[in-house]
């Protein structure tokens, strides 16, 4: 047979019935793409990890964030297609003992959709960590900002009510904690010399770590500024009698009160006396006595160095 007329006769048996073999050809690829598409499948889906803790007397914290997971599930394509991560919800662990230190996870601890099979979850196991519950009584800390007004000082430190607070956390956490500090005192412009009290915020603690109250009361004493100025050697003036001595014959004298006062005192003006009038002497015949020296000036304080001096007389 030639080499034509082969080609002839394999032309006229392709022919034969084309509408036949066309149709059963259409057949063939559907099938193909009917069980291939309803053949397993996988996919990879995150879920959020949550825990079932110890009860609060059990006094056990858990000190290890939960992780997320990665869970695999197995099934036909068109089912997974249709599935999302809310389907699968969260994977529940039982901590309550309050002791676990590492948990092996596995596909069947996670509910699954009908239809399909959890077959790998990752990470497959998860390491704890666990802490103590410790209670502490901490001090509070309140500082000052701001100046008062001109001629006026903060007398010490701001005083607070409660003078703690109760730290309540992780033993590694509370136990570091020295302090509780609140709110600056502001005292700009303050111009009265009175008692001021501020409901001042308590800084917030550590993650992990509560305190049983957020707020203080703070109060701070303002008052007049002080000077103070010593004047040296100050002869000593006896009064009631005109033969009597001072021993010592002179004293210091220490003027503390308001700058504008103070500055404003000559040395004339601070005059230590002793008046013998005053006590109960005889005076008509010699004799000596311990007497206490004053000084009086207005607006200010006089302190005498020494107080009392020996005054005799003849």
């Amino acid at each position: 047979m030639s080499a034509r007329s082969f080609m002839t006769r394999l032309r006229e048996r392709l022919l034969q019935n084309i509408g036949l073999k066309l149709l059963a050809l259409l057949f063939a690829l559907m099938l193909y793409a009917f069980s291939h598409g309803t053949q397993d499948a996988q996919r990879t889906f995150t879920m959020d990890v949550v825990a079932l803790l110890p009860q609060e007397d059990q006094k056990r914290i858990l000190m290890t964030p939960l992780p997320q997971v990665r869970i695999t599930v197995a099934g036909s394509r068109p089912l997974l297609d249709e599935l999302r991560a809310e389907d699968f919800g969260a994977l529940q662990l039982d901590l309550r003992s309050g002791d676990v230190e590492r948990l092996d996870l596995e596909p069947t601890m996670v509910q699954v959709p009908v239809g399909v099979q959890a077959t790998q979850i990752d990470p497959a196991s998860i390491s704890l960590h666990w802490e103590d519950e410790i209670t502490r009584d901490i001090p509070i800390q309140a500082s000052i900002t701001g100046q008062p007004a001109p001629g006026f000082v903060v007398v010490g430190t701001p005083s607070v009510e409660p003078e703690s607070v109760r730290a309540k956390g992780p033993r590694s956490l509370v136990e570091p904690i020295q302090f509780a500090r609140a709110d600056a005192f502001d005292v700009t412009d303050l111009n009265q010399a009175a008692s001021y009290t501020r409901i001042l915020a308590i800084d917030r603690p550590p993650a992990r770590v509560s305190y049983d109250v957020q707020t203080v009361t703070a109060r701070i004493e303002i008052a007049r500024e002080s000077l103070t100025r010593r004047f040296i050697k100050v002869p000593v003036e006896v009064v009631g009698s005109a033969r009597a001595v001072a021993s010592p014959k002179a004293v210091d004298v220490e003027i503390k009160g308001p700058p504008e006062s103070v500055n404003l005192l000559r040395s004339s003006q601070v005059l230590p006396v002793v008046d013998l009038t005053e006590l109960d002497l005889n005076l008509t015949t010699p004799g000596s006595t311990l007497a206490t020296v004053k000084v009086e000036l207005e607006g200010v304080t006089a302190q005498v160095i020494p107080p009392r001096v020996t005054v005799r007389w003849q």
